[in-house]
């Protein structure tokens, strides 16, 4: 419809785009943006709002969405049935943002190395640190506090 239309207009304007005539298909979007005032001068010769008004095809348009709007008065309203709370399932959504984690991941390799050697150089300082703690009660504080430890730090590399 509103193809026509432009057809139309630009048949009329083509006075003022001679050299456009055999580029139809080319500068189309070009000469339209020229035309409405939208292009590099930025500027228009006509208000097109008051043009289209004017134009015998607003007539067809308007009627066509009358139609629209009456065939589809005439059917029932839709009814949305919610099976779940979320689009997809559960396992799903995890599998993808676990790719896309990895994908980040694989693509990043200095910062890969740098974790890894921060956790095995944490690991290391750690482990030696608390090396032989007896089975006392302040042993076992200390192997509790080497879990907290390593998983404070363990948390920081991601």
């Amino acid at each position: 419809m509103g193809a026509g239309f432009v057809k139309r207009e630009r048949t009329r304007k083509l006075v003022l785009w001679p050299s456009r005539l055999h580029a139809d298909i080319h500068l189309s979007a070009e000469y339209i943006l020229d035309v409405i005032g939208a292009g590099a001068t930025a500027t228009s010769e006509q208000d097109w709002h008051s043009t289209w008004v004017r134009s015998s095809e607003v007539k067809e348009v308007r009627a066509e969405l009358d139609k629209i709007h009456t065939e589809g008065r005439k059917r029932p309203a839709v009814q949305a049935e919610f099976h779940s709370k979320f689009a997809t399932k559960w396992l799903y959504q995890f599998w993808e943002l676990f790719v896309r984690d990895a994908r980040v991941h694989w693509r990043n390799p200095s910062y890969l190395m740098a974790k890894l050697a921060l956790n095995a150089a944490g690991g290391l300082f750690i482990g030696f640190t608390f090396w032989k703690s007896n089975d006392s009660q302040q042993g076992t504080q200390n192997k509790l506090f080497v879990c907290i430890f390593h998983f404070s730090i363990l948390s920081d590399s991601y």
